[in-house]
């Protein structure tokens, strides 16, 4: 449920805007899902600790289902934000909770075959989420792509709470940093809010931006000074951790704000239905898979500043062609740029997340892990954003020199999106909305392709050498049978190695 909910919105949102209307709203139903997701995934692993896995599991459980029967019932895009972001709250619980009980009942050698699942059923999720979207939004309606999760949301609450006998023993002395997770939650807000709002005066602009900017020095503050930080700075000093972070944040803000507003793209241009818009996503997964799959071995053999780079030059070229998007590009075409845009994501992000996690010494690889993966997630909710803030400028814009019949539609613009609206529109205005909302789409995706120069400055930066030379190495004092010390030979242990 949590893996497809990240894909199956997407295909179906330009069929809820042309229903509830709010086009200028169409990225916060990502970011808000996204943003509440990140900032709870911390708060969900200590209470797992605190008040052990079940009911942390459970509790989780239930918002995300709350969440998805109120989303499938709203009424408004306000609505909507609003409960996607219950929706986040809770799925921030299910897979680190999920996977840290596969850790508690499971030894060694059965835990990486589960991971291995976990990695396989993400990948699923991501070829048939878009499909899914596609399909309900087009014979049932947009409501059952949120109403799809409750049926298998309640039987997964059911078997948990009867079947899992909980081992674990509770933690007392957990302590967990409220003060910088509600800080930085508020600056991220803030922040997003201040890209996002369209029309709003420079006043509010300044404020929002410069109350974000505050809130984040107050965050570095309360992040020193916390005897357990929910990012822990240090970390920072390794460079390839650092770069890592950095290559996710700009690498997240061109795939994932590709992948959301594509389908918009597919349909407010091309005329097509929801599931056409699903179809378009599927040169942009398998490739991701395959790339992925490829690049862990090639790590190994070549080196991950290589990996990476190759990736990047794939994902540049596509980055490029989607800035360049226009009516007259086939479906056929989109289809190859979103392919570049799939191996590039495929090739990088995998490899960089393994060569992270060597370059730290083994008491960091949490740490390590979660650090890489809140960049990356505030990325696409940061890219989201921007590509909305981007795209609702240049619309409104356009949209204001246009035929008035056009004009006449300014606050049910979103309609427009929906085949069945068109039919009763001139072709001059039919024409002249899709060259409007090609033209404010590639404005947005032209923000993807900065994004993607930013990430290559990033690899570029990467330190050289194999994945055994970047290995953090610890010297281990070689001891007798008897416990006397040995020889005085020293022997270099990777964290690998050593965990």
């Amino acid at each position: 449920m949590g893996a497809i909910e990240n894909t199956v919105a997407g295909t179906a949102m330009p069929t809820v805007i042309g229903s509830l209307g709010g086009i200028e709203y169409y990225s916060w139903v990502f970011s808000a899902y996204i943003l509440a997701a990140t900032v709870m995934t911390p708060i969900w692993g200590k209470m797992a600790d605190v008040l052990g896995r079940r009911p942390a599991f459970i509790g989780g459980l239930s918002c995300f289902i709350v969440g998805s029967a109120l989303a499938g019932a709203s009424h408004s895009m306000s609505q909507l934000i609003a409960f996607r972001v219950v929706q986040g709250l809770g799925a921030a619980a299910l897979f680190p909770i999920g996977m840290t009980i596969a850790s508690d009942l499971l030894t060694l050698e059965q835990r990486a075959k589960i991971i291995g699942l976990f990695s396989g059923m993400w990948g699923v999720a991501s070829l048939i989420g878009p499909l899914v979207g596609g399909y309900l939004a087009t014979y049932l309606s947009w409501r059952w792509v949120f109403y799809l999760s409750l049926p298998f949301g309640i039987a997964a609450g059911v078997i948990v709470r009867a079947t899992y006998q909980e081992k674990y023993q509770r933690k007392k002395d957990i302590k967990v940093d409220y003060p910088g997770t509600i800080v930085l939650a508020l600056s991220l807000t803030l922040l997003l809010i201040s890209f996002q709002g369209t029309g709003i005066s420079p006043v509010i602009f300044a404020a929002t931006a410069g109350g974000a900017a505050l809130l984040g020095g107050l965050f570095i503050y309360i992040e020193l000074k916390s005897p357990d930080p929910l990012i822990p700075l240090d970390i920072f000093r390794n460079r390839m951790v650092h770069l890592a972070s950095i290559h996710g944040f700009f690498a997240s803000m061109t795939l994932l704000g590709t992948l959301n507003f594509l389908p918009l793209f597919v349909q407010s241009v091309k005329g097509t239905d929801a599931i056409a818009a699903g179809r378009i996503l599927m040169p942009y997964v398998l490739p991701w898979v395959v790339a992925a799959t490829m690049g862990g071995r090639l790590v190994l053999r070549i080196g991950y500043r290589r990996v990476v780079l190759v990736g990047m030059a794939f994902m540049i070229v596509g980055a490029f062609f989607m800035s360049r998007l226009s009516p007259a590009d086939t479906i056929l075409s989109m289809s190859f740029y979103v392919a570049f845009l799939g191996i590039g994501g495929g090739f990088t992000m995998a490899s960089l997340m393994i060569a992270a996690q060597h370059a730290v010494k083994g008491t960091q690889l949490g740490v390590t892990t979660s650090l890489v993966l809140f960049c990356r997630s505030i990325g696409a909710a940061f890219g989201v954003a921007v590509m909305g803030a981007l795209m609702n400028w240049r619309l409104g814009t356009l949209i204001a020199s246009g035929p008035p019949g056009v004009q006449a539609r300014g606050h049910n613009l979103a309609s427009t999106v929906l085949p069945q609206t068109r039919q009763g529109m001139s072709y001059e205005e039919i024409h002249f909305l899709q060259s409007a909302f090609a033209g404010s789409l590639r404005l947005a995706f032209s923000a993807v392709f900065v994004a993607s120069l930013l990430a290559l400055v990033a690899a570029i930066l990467l330190p050289s050498g194999s994945v055994e030379e970047l290995a953090y190495s610890e010297r281990i004092d070689l001891v007798g049978v008897d416990g006397e010390p040995g020889d005085s030979r020293k022997m270099e242990v990777s964290s690998h190695e050593i965990i």
